[in-house]
């Protein structure tokens, strides 16, 4: 029973390590895809309707696929120049009415590569709702599968102005990509296989359709024959 026991210990041992080793192999082969491949999208912003566009940060994604890596779907996020505006933010902000828009290209390109300036996803916001939130927000960035940005949505802590200022000097942002759920594809391949099933077995019914003496009138004639002959001989 020793010698089973050992054998079986080392059996389960080496199930274990080849299935730590194959988990361990595709999340670093998926980390090495995402480091490769990097996409850039330069946000924007502007105070009022009537202000100027200004480059508020540049968002870098690992990759514009989805994926298990937590860490895959939180884009770096570089600020340029975003907190000169906000004293500028915080004094609008004291009207309700004033409104405060971002935008992003509506597609994502590769580092290097020019953006697309002649077509944006953008969204609008109270600057009073920026403001009253401490200048904290969540912003995240919907795509699909090929690059394109599909939507825009910013969240803060503060839904209801109530005209309460900040001391704040710095927006605190936190990004996000969300990517479409694919959902479960159908079995195309067993459908079919089932449906070829069901023709054959079809087919095979049609094929003959004679009575039993029509199809087997070969096996009982010599019978008959014979029946009667020795009949005729008594």
């Amino acid at each position: 029973s020793s010698g089973i026991n050992a054998e079986y210990g080392h059996y389960y041992i080496t199930n274990n390590l080849r299935m730590w080793y194959l988990v361990f192999l595709a999340v670093f082969l998926e980390a090495v895809q995402c480091q490769h491949g990097e996409f850039l999208l330069g946000v924007e912003h502007r105070l009022g309707s009537q202000g100027e566009w200004t480059r508020r940060s540049n968002v870098i994604l690992a990759s514009i696929k989805q994926s298990s890596l937590p860490s895959h779907n939180t884009p770096q996020y570089i600020p340029i120049a975003a907190n000169e505006h906000v004293e500028e933010l915080k004094e609008l902000g004291r009207s309700n009415e004033t409104l405060y828009y971002i935008r992003v290209p509506h597609k994502a390109v590769e580092e290097g590569e020019e953006q697309d300036t002649s077509s944006y996803v953008s969204l609008v916001v109270r600057a009073c709702s920026i403001v009253e939130s401490d200048l904290s927000h969540s912003i995240n960035i919907h795509m699909d599968s090929t690059g394109y940005v599909t939507g825009l949505s910013l969240y803060t802590p503060v839904e209801e102005c109530s005209g309460r200022t900040t001391s704040a000097s710095s927006f605190s942002t936190h990004y996000t990509v969300s990517f479409p759920i694919v959902g479960a594809s159908p079995d195309v391949h067993s459908f079919i296989a089932m449906k070829e099933k069901e023709e054959k077995k079809k087919a095979a019914e049609s094929q003959d359709k004679r009575s039993f003496l029509a199809k087997y009138w070969m096996y009982i004639l010599p019978v008959f024959l014979v029946l009667m002959m020795s009949m005729g001989g008594q």
